[in-house]
Parts: structure tokens; sequence; C-alpha cells
């Protein structure tokens, strides 16, 4: 076995592991704490799902480094960095909506190398390792292959935390909204999930972290989809001490429909910024 398939069969496990602690605790959610807005909670979930991950890497890759949600970045020599979200989606998790899973990411360098995608309400694993194609419990998936907007649903989603700024700028979503089929928002790693497969045509997400966006775009990516800036622009994604700290805007989909909503997006900016110029905010 190479080290990328150890890589990626470590992750699955871990992420399986992690998601039958969840779905033990599910219904019974204690809440520890908010962070940032009043919509990003932490509950005892988050921790103990967290754990056992965070251990079990440690235990079999003593050396690599950890970028872990709610413990922060325990970065070592190694050129390897796993990405870990023990429990994405909490506020669905939190509600009893089955919208929430675990997300795993290796990097080596600032490059995804394997990543895990785990639905614990459905048993569902994401899988995906560089240059190897992205699967469904074990099975080939491809994003849509839709060549109109019209034809597709989009995912989108944005925190409470999101700057005055930002708002303006979701004026896109109304013109989003006119151009493809419907809009849906689960605010969850159910977006990038269902982007792979082909289920929605794309996702567009207003404010993310490291850890929401590592395994998605690997994911994603090989199953042939683009996955960028709102602009179309490639993500630098920082794996140094501060990763916990920047905040990223993301746009992923079948490449067609995303160069499409890029090209909105972009339009949408210019006309934010000349309707701030003139005093009007242009839709």
């Amino acid at each position: 076995m190479n080290l990328e398939n150890e890589l990626l069969n470590t992750a699955i496990t871990l992420a399986k592991k992690a998601g039958l602690a969840l779905l033990g605790s599910n219904g019974n959610v204690q809440v520890l704490s908010k962070k940032g807005d009043h919509s990003n909670i932490v509950t005892a979930a988050d921790a103990a799902s967290e754990a056992i991950i965070v251990q079990g890497i440690r235990q079999q890759y003593p050396d690599h480094s950890i970028i872990a949600e709610e413990t922060g970045c325990d970065l070592r020599g190694s050129g390897f960095t796993w990405v870990v979200d023990p429990l994405d989606g909490t506020s669905n998790y939190a509600a009893g909506i089955p919208w929430f899973g675990v997300l795993i990411a290796v990097l080596q360098g600032k490059k995804p190398v394997a990543a895990v995608i785990h639905i614990p309400s459905t048993g569902d694993v994401y899988s995906a390792q560089a240059g190897r194609g992205a699967f469904k419990n074990g099975e080939p998936i491809f994003v849509a292959n839709n060549h109109m907007l019209a034809d597709v649903l989009w995912a989108y989603g944005m925190d409470a935390g999101s700057t005055d700024e930002e708002a303006e700028h979701n004026a896109y979503l109304l013109k989003l909204l006119r151009r493809v089929r419907n809009i849906r928002a689960t605010n969850s790693l159910m977006d990038p999930a269902y982007t792979a497969e082909g289920r929605l045509g794309g996702m567009l997400n207003q404010s993310t972290r490291l850890w929401d966006i590592a395994a998605p775009m690997l994911i994603v990516q090989e199953a042939g989809g683009l996955y960028t800036d709102l602009t179309g622009q490639q993500l630098d994604l920082d794996i140094s001490g501060s990763a916990a700290d920047k905040e990223y805007a993301v746009l992923a989909g079948a490449p067609l429909l995303h160069s499409e909503v890029a090209a909105l997006v972009r339009d949408s900016l210019l006309h934010c910024k000349a309707g701030h110029a003139g005093g009007v905010i242009s839709v």
C-alpha cells in the first residue's frame, strides 16, 4: 500500500469512527459555547469527535501537523498537514437536522492529496486522492454534465457574521436565483458532496475557513469540477500558525456552470463598486 492510500484509508476510518460518536449523542446536544457571532456554536460532540480524530492521527503519524477547528494548529516538522472539521453543520446537528458530518483532508505542502466527507446519517463516504478521481462509497462520481444554469439547483451559504460589505455583495444571490432552477441552502458539507456527485450544479459560500474547504476542494476537483474563489481565481490555502484566522469565499461546480456564475459574481462586484461611487447599490 502506498502512502497516499494509507493516508486516505486512515482518514476514512477516523471519519467513520467520529461519525458513530456523533450519531450516539445526536438528540442530546450540549452547547458548550459560541464562537464569533451567535450563529456559530460549539457542542460537546464537536470536542468529542475532534478528540477521536486527533488521537488517531497522533498515534499513526506523530510527526504530521494538524489544523483542527476546535483545538487549532499543532504544527510539526513533517510536510504533511491534516485539516479536520470534526462536526461540519453544527447548527443543523444541534437542531436535529441530519445535514452534518465530518471533513478530513491531508495536505502535502499546500496541496490536498487525500480527502474525506462523511455523512453519518446516511453512512455515505465521499473520498478522493489527488489524480485518482472522486468516489462515493467506492463508486466513481462526477459533477453535473448540464450546460445550462436553468437546469440545475445551486447551493448558497453565508454566516450571520459576514460583514456589511459582504452582505451588499450578496446582490449576486438575486441574480443567481434568476438564472438557476432554484437555490438550496444547507450551509454544510452536503453542498460540496452533492456538487461532486452532480445532484447540484454547484455551490457558493460567502464565509468559510480552511477546515470547511480543504477536503471538499479535492473531492470536487477530482470529480471533474472547479473549486475557486468567487471570481474564479485559484485559492491559496494558509497552513501557517494563523490558518484559523483566514476566511475564504468559495465557488465550486461543473466547469461550464462555474465559469458562468463566476462571471455573474464579477459583474455584480463591479456594479457594487460603481454603486458605492455613485451612492447607489445596483442589483
